[in-house]
């Protein structure tokens, strides 16, 4: 059941899956998130809910989606502008399509597939500057909604497409034929590229990166592009575009912010973000709320940036909500919690992280608080990546490899 059948309740008028699919495209051509005509006929020619699936699927707030037991929730949230989860891994048994929905903590589970929202998809296209004669590479398939308007846009023979989970990519290849698509759908990890194939005029993701793979510069034809999320943090990302003038060197430039799914990368799996339980070496009380600049996506953005190697997660304790940060090797730490009327910050380990903190703050407040699209970054011919503000001659700070997932 895909919700294609017009109802009515009373006389209220049920809008049908194709009705909202053609208001979605609509809306992003009005207020010119899509504005490439070709890529304009791909969305109307390609709906979501020919790839989302029927259960197993929720929100991002984690809501199930279940379209034979509410299908007015399941259209309205493919439909929405958000992204939809189609795969979870909790504590490593990644959730199946069809599987029973249960209840999940974030403790417990992580998203490895989901479907990107429909706006941050359209920007990623767009940024590829998609034309006829390319060929083009797509790192993680997932529900193959993406591959769809690409093969749509270039052909079918012209775009390869790299999913790391067979099961996922089995189902997107299902639901690709089933809307009379045919491009190559590829098993393996997506951080090796494609080099039998090679060389690619697009190289997109929708899995976000911290540095890029070296297969993909390598596999990249001289001015080609490349198009995926980059960030340090997961929820403080963004659209990044590389040009790659093919001597092994990338200029990437950022646009606007999105969530995403990491690429997974080679190497040890990095430590869950938790409590390490270890008496602080420094407490300090503050009167100022110091989460919000972590919960704020321009100085949280700012943050990843200027501070390397740190992560960030919510916690609750007694006196409230609070945040757990961690740096890669688990050395140090800090917690920040509610404390009667004021907040406790407490840190560990040889690295004084907070203080790196405020340094930064303090420097991204004398810099005019520029926002994310204000930043870029490069790749050099030795791999190493620094990003910069405003121009690769200006400021700039260097990029620590991620880790394993």
């Amino acid at each position: 059941m895909r919700g294609t059948t017009e109802t009515s309740r009373g006389t209220d008028h049920v809008l049908t899956a194709r009705e909202r699919h053609s208001a979605l495209i609509e809306a992003m051509v009005a207020d010119g998130t899509l504005t490439d005509p070709g890529l304009i006929e791909a969305f109307r020619a390609v709906p979501r809910h020919s790839f989302i699936p029927d259960t197993g699927a929720s929100t991002v707030r984690g809501t199930t989606l279940d379209a034979t037991g509410n299908p007015e929730r399941w259209l309205a949230a493919v439909y929405a502008d958000n992204a939809i989860i189609t795969r979870v891994d909790e504590g490593g048994v990644p959730r199946q399509r069809g599987d029973e929905a249960t209840p999940r903590t974030p403790e417990a589970e992580a998203a490895t597939s989901s479907s990107s929202a429909p706006t941050v998809l359209a920007q990623l296209l767009g940024l590829a500057e998609l034309a006829d004669g390319l060929r083009a590479l797509e790192i993680g398939t997932g529900t193959g909604w993406n591959t769809a308007l690409l093969a749509h846009r270039l052909g079918d023979g012209s775009v390869d497409s790299m999913e790391i989970d067979p099961r996922v990519a089995e189902n997107a290849r299902q639901a690709l034929s089933e809307e009379g698509r045919s491009p190559r759908i590829v098993v393996a990890d997506g951080y090796a590229g494609r080099p039998e194939s090679a060389p690619y005029d697009r190289i997109t993701s929708t899995c976000g990166v911290r540095t890029l793979p070296p297969s993909w510069l390598e596999q990249i034809r001289p001015d080609g592009l490349i198009v995926c999320p980059w960030g340090a943090l997961e929820g403080a990302g963004v659209l990044a575009r590389f040009e790659c003038p093919g001597d092994g060197t990338a200029h990437g430039t950022f646009h606007g912010g999105v969530g995403f799914v990491p690429l997974r990368v080679p190497g040890p799996q990095a430590p869950p973000v938790h409590d390490s339980g270890q008496q602080p070496d420094e407490y300090r009380l503050t009167q100022e709320d110091p989460i919000a600049p972590l919960m704020s996506f321009p100085s949280a953005f700012a943050l990843s940036v200027m501070v390397p190697d740190w992560r960030v997660r919510r916690r609750w304790i007694g006196t409230g909500s609070g945040v757990w940060i961690n740096d890669r090797t688990d050395e140090s730490w800090v917690r920040v919690y509610p404390y009667g009327t004021s907040w406790m910050i407490e840190q560990g380990g040889p690295r004084s992280i907070w203080d790196e903190f405020e340094e930064a703050l303090a420097t991204w407040t004398e810099l005019a608080e520029p926002p994310p699209d204000r930043f870029g970054i490069s790749v050099g011919d030795d791999g190493t990546h620094r990003t910069w503000l405003d121009s690769p001659e200006g400021r700039s700070w260097p990029v620590t490899p991620a880790t394993g997932r």
